[in-house]
């Protein structure tokens, strides 16, 4: 089974991901690139995570990994599910009634995929 693991982001949107099913959710300003993962993996930390990083657990079914966090903008459920890649995640998400498919997510840190 392939695990998810590591920090992705898309623009603003960041995550981590710990193989345990653990995701951790935040917004970075400005959208962060892999010279900043690993001043990222600094502070987006499992333990006792700054306000504004939003926990969740994730679920794989069917290759695909779903979990629901909170939006940063309005506080509402936000349902998250996404398909690993060999480079990258493709990530579909749906606030509200608004759905974004195939938001493509790069490994910010560490650089290479395990």
């Amino acid at each position: 089974m392939t695990v998810l693991s590591g920090i992705y982001a898309c623009d603003l949107q960041v995550f981590r991901f710990y193989p345990d099913g653990l995701a951790l959710d935040v917004l970075v300003r400005p959208a962060p690139g892999p010279e900043q993962g690993p001043l990222i993996a600094t502070w987006l930390r499992r333990e006792a995570p700054p306000q504004g990083v939003h926990p969740a657990r994730y679920t794989l079914a069917g290759g695909v990994y779903t979990f629901e966090t909170r939006g940063h903008l309005r506080d509402e459920p936000v349902i998250v599910q996404v398909t690993k890649r060999r480079d990258h995640l493709l990530v579909d998400r749906r606030d509200g009634g608004r759905l974004q498919s195939d938001l493509r997510f790069v490994r910010i840190y560490p650089e290479k995929s395990a």
